[in-house]
């Protein structure tokens, strides 16, 4: 005989927190409610996850819709950015997520928000550079940079 619950954490081996399941009474009563950890699946609770899903995937639809419209915005563009540098062209410090925000604001005037912003190995020279932007965990673009000299 089963019991259905709504699983509060993830329990190993059961499922993740808000999935519901079935696991044995025994279990249930001696385990998962007891440690909080899963609360009885009634028809209300039920229903309540399935509006918290919903409402999460609509959320997910409009941060990706947004996420693909500041991509439209800045695909294929490219932006300059100026620092100190050598004679020989390396730069004194290196190019910053900030100093990549600062400059598409100032140059495309679109509103970016640095966590965006990837930069796999740090940008010390000058020159032409691509940096990844992951503007949704779906949706990712390169954004070319041009360091320049100061």
């Amino acid at each position: 005989m089963d019991r259905k619950v709504v699983l509060l954490a993830e329990v190993k081996g059961v499922g993740r927190k808000g999935d519901v399941v079935n696991v044995s009474v025994g279990y249930a009563a001696n385990y998962l409610l007891p440690q909080h950890l899963a609360v009885d699946a009634t028809p209300q609770r039920l229903e309540s996850i399935k509006r918290k899903r919903l409402a999460e995937s609509q959320e997910k639809d409009v941060s990706l819709a947004r996420a693909r419209e500041l991509a439209a915005s800045l695909e294929g563009k490219t932006v300059t950015v100026s620092a100190k540098a050598t004679p020989q062209g390396r730069l004194y410090g290196a190019v910053t997520p900030d100093d990549v925000v600062a400059a598409v604001i100032h140059q495309l005037a679109v509103r970016l928000d640095k966590k965006y912003v990837v930069i796999e190995k740090p940008i010390r020279t000058i020159g032409f550079h691509t940096v990844l932007l992951k503007l949704n965990p779906e949706l990712s673009i390169d954004l070319s940079v041009t360091v320049a000299e100061a």
